[in-house]
């Protein structure tokens, strides 16, 4: 390796640092800007403020005036949206989510709509804050830094573009943390149920799931299945069977609608950002064998003897990876391992790993601010996380076969 590239690799604390604390800034005063500098429910850009947002606030809407019906037909849908925000009527969305989203923003659509989307970033950022605590709390020895902390946590690209679009990933963010505790505390049924709440992307429950039936987790799997019952049972109870019916026909044509539900590929960032460069014959073979490969690691660490926030952070930089559908938002998940795993790499004294496993993390960071695949079609982040993921599996299955089980549990 040359000096430039060595030098360009090895970022020192208090640049990282100071990186942070500007990126955070300059993205919130930015956001502030755009959003409340030009009055109305359009914003400086011409977006609709809260963006995505608007589509749960109509399912919400439908969820208590109906008909449920039309909560899987997408004219009949917009014709609603047009009506409850008409700066909306330019915007248009594939109706895809599970009906039980419709629920959780039923008592947000009571609301007015811009009330309605500042509650959500609001609870969006409190529950950010408060999974962001608990993961940091076995750490904080390792990573004594608070102000670092919070603003590479603020200013992480992924939570900027949740809180802006309104997007949902907070729930099963809460969801894999909520499991994380239960699981410290022995309790895998209880586990399974807050990995439930994954439901409302089921996209981000692959990897755990193979986990689960590879590795025998039968308690997880047992609470998982019910939390899903108990979901649909709400569901049949409140809107009738006809909408989980109407929502199994919508995931049979998935495949189809796949190109709707993604017009910016340059904000994608799983192995399929990579694999669709290429013609559906090779791209979809290849991402299957990735897919396979990345999730086979993640099986490898779950049976090690580590402290489940690392085994649980690995499966989760997998999920990322992994993920058939993954925006940008959706990788706000990611911050929970990137503190997990550099809080116990580095509360271990491990050097070899932390000399890897930090600069990873600052680069990966960069390419999920900067989306390359928006100047030259690849998007970079997909290697970086697939080489944090490689690195970090082989180092810590090394690890775990030197030491054998390690004296911390938590």
């Amino acid at each position: 390796m040359t000096a430039s590239a060595r030098s360009m690799w090895a970022i020192r604390y208090r640049e990282a640092r100071g990186h942070a604390i500007v990126l955070a800034s300059i993205s919130w005063l930015a956001a502030a800007v755009i959003v409340f500098g030009k009055p109305g429910y359009r914003d400086l850009v011409g977006h609709l403020k809260g963006a995505d947002f608007v589509h749960f606030y109509t399912l919400g809407r439908i969820a208590l005036d109906g008909p449920s019906a039309t909560l899987y037909e997408a004219q009949a849908q917009h014709q609603i949206q047009a009506q409850l925000v008409p700066e909306s009527a330019g915007d248009f969305f594939v109706p895809v989510y599970p009906p039980q989203t419709a629920l959780i923003f039923a008592s947000f659509a009571a609301l007015s709509y811009g009330m309605a989307a500042l509650l959500w970033a609001a609870v969006t950022a409190l529950l950010y804050a408060w999974v962001v605590r608990q993961a940091w709390q076995p750490a904080r020895t390792a990573i004594p830094d608070t102000t670092f902390l919070v603003a590479a946590a603020a200013g992480f690209p992924p939570f900027w573009s949740l809180v802006l679009h309104g997007q949902t990933t907070v729930v099963p963010l809460m969801g894999f943390c909520l499991g994380w505790i239960a699981l410290e505390r022995r309790q895998p049924f209880l586990a399974g149920v807050a990995f439930g709440l994954l439901a409302i992307k089921p996209q981000l429950g692959l990897v755990l799931a193979a986990v689960v039936l590879v590795c025998g987790e039968w308690s997880i799997l047992a609470g998982a299945i019910v939390s899903a019952a108990s979901q649909i049972g709400l569901v049949w109870l409140v809107m009738g069977a006809d909408v989980i019916v109407a929502y199994a026909r919508t995931l049979t044509h998935l495949r189809e609608l796949a190109p709707m539900l993604e017009p910016r590929p340059y904000q994608l960032h799983s192995i399929r950002a990579v694999t669709n460069l290429l013609p559906s014959w090779i791209g979809a073979p290849i991402y299957l064998l990735l897919s396979i490969a990345v999730t086979w690691q993640a099986v490898r660490v779950w049976k090690c003897e580590m402290p489940v926030r690392v085994r649980l952070g690995v499966l989760m930089l997998a999920t990322v990876l992994v993920s058939p559908h993954l925006t940008i938002y959706d990788a706000t998940v990611l911050v929970l391992p990137l503190i997990w795993i550099g809080g116990w790499i580095s509360a271990r004294g491990r050097t070899d790993l932390a000399t890897m496993f930090w600069p990873a993390v600052y680069w990966l960071v960069v390419t999920l601010f900067i989306p390359t695949a928006l100047f030259i079609r690849i998007q970079i982040s997909v290697f970086v996380l697939g080489w944090l993921v490689v690195k970090m599996t082989s180092g810590l299955i090394a690890a775990d076969r030197a030491v054998g089980p390690p004296a911390e549990v938590a």
